[in-house]
């Protein structure tokens, strides 16, 4: 009877352990999503504005960013695609074309 009030705790830790150990693969918290969006949009900018250096960046809305260059502006989108397996969202980032008028 003693060894089977050991085994109850042994086997709760056991089961912590196990738990903790499992990797973690749900959705992103919002402050890393963003910034992964940040940095999707910031790479693609700098591709469609051909080395101009960036100046700002300003989210217009949850799709949308406004880029600056200089006397260009830039708008990139940020179109999410649904989550086939818990992770990250996945979304690509698509500029439109330089305004440098």
């Amino acid at each position: 009877m003693a060894s089977g009030k050991r085994a109850v705790p042994a086997l709760a830790a056991l089961l912590v352990g196990m738990i903790l150990a499992t990797p973690a693969r749900s959705a992103l918290a919002p402050t890393w999503q963003r910034l992964r969006e940040f940095q999707r949009v910031l790479e693609e900018a700098a591709k469609a504005l051909e080395g101009r250096p960036i100046d700002a960046v300003e989210r217009l809305d949850a799709a949308r960013f406004c880029v600056r260059a200089g006397p260009c502006r830039l708008e990139v989108r940020i179109v999410h695609h649904p989550r086939q397996n818990p992770g990250p969202q996945l979304f690509e980032a698509i500029p439109g074309e330089p305004d440098c008028s």
